[in-house]
């Protein structure tokens, strides 16, 4: 006896639901999602295994994407290189290490800007991993932030979300012209960092500094002394970098009650 079509249309549908062909949105969206949760423990104990698992999930979600060209997808290609810089600038083992780590995060952001040029974050953390490697290869001075087209990412990252990221990308122009000798250009930019992302620690240490190099001792101190005495969850996505800051600027504070000159 013959299946009838409908029959037929109906093992169809039940195989195809029990076994699709392509990943769904959901199904990709969703590893993104656990990936974004891992990556939020990093300022836990065992936070290099969660920023590393965070890696695995964004990478399987892009191998699970139905379609790994399109531009949503720079937005995965963002969190893989905020994350190998997230294992360079804080869990890196060595100088080999960090290289590594580091380039890796460059080559994520590259192919973020390819995806979508117009992202300031791919723009941001280009520069970001660009400058860690350059610091550790020593091809330039003061962190690796000066040449190689660095200076250039941030601004594109400051003009494209002006009040974005934290204020991020004017804190790193604001290394950038203390580096290059241009101390109120600096400190223009670090105040502008400040005013965007006032809990983001790192934007006030750079200002602490820029101060000091300027022989305003006094006011950089007092920067100092209000990082010094903040929690590290005053920023709650960004602990382990305030956590970072906060020791710094307890440690520098130290080495003044000494007498000692500053290691910023």
């Amino acid at each position: 006896m013959s299946i009838s079509k409908t029959v037929w249309l109906t093992l169809f549908i039940i195989a195809y639901t029990a076994y699709p062909l392509t990943a769904t949105t959901a199904d990709w969206q969703g590893l993104v999602q656990q990936g974004d949760e891992l990556y939020g423990k990093r300022a836990e104990d065992n936070g290099e295994k969660y920023v590393r698992d965070a890696i695995l999930k964004y990478e399987e979600a892009l191998k699970e994407s139905p379609n790994p060209e399109e531009k949503a997808l720079a937005g995965i290609y963002i969190k893989l290189s905020r994350s190998y810089f997230t294992l360079a600038e804080y869990f890196a083992k060595d100088d080999d290490d960090e290289s590594e780590l580091s380039d890796n995060g460059q080559n994520w952001a590259d192919k973020a800007m390819d995806a979508d040029p117009k992202s300031a974050e791919a723009h941001y953390w280009m520069g970001a991993n660009l400058g860690l490697w350059r610091s550790v290869h020593k091809a330039s001075f003061r962190g690796g932030l000066t040449g190689g087209g660095i200076k250039k990412e941030f601004k594109e990252a400051a003009e494209l979300d002006p009040n974005g990221l934290y204020g991020m990308p004017y804190m790193r122009l604001a290394e950038f012209e203390l580096a290059s000798g241009s101390p109120q250009d600096a400190q223009d930019y670090a105040e502008k960092s400040v005013e965007i992302g006032p809990n983001l620690m790192t934007n006030r240490i750079i200002l602490a500094e820029i101060l000091w190099e300027q022989d305003n001792k006094a006011e950089s101190k007092k920067v100092l002394e209000y990082i010094a005495a903040q929690k590290d969850d005053i920023l709650p996505s960004e602990v382990l970098e305030n956590r970072d800051t906060i020791e710094r600027a307890q440690k520098i504070l130290e080495e003044l009650n000494k007498g000692q000159e500053p290691d910023w």
